[in-house]
């Protein structure tokens, strides 16, 4: 029988989408910082990655 996982180290998937979701946003953050992309060319890449499913 598996063991049952440790209670402290149970994340709730909202707390992962949220923590996702800040990852991003930093990576992309620091990016249009130092000038290697924009906002808008990454909306554009998300699109295409969208439209191509």
């Amino acid at each position: 029988m598996p063991e049952q996982p440790d209670k402290e180290n149970v994340f709730s998937i909202e707390d992962l989408v949220v923590s996702h979701s800040y990852e991003m946003l930093a990576l992309i953050t620091v990016l249009e910082n130092k000038g290697i992309l924009n906002r808008a060319e990454i909306i554009s890449v998300i699109d295409q990655l969208k439209n191509s499913e």
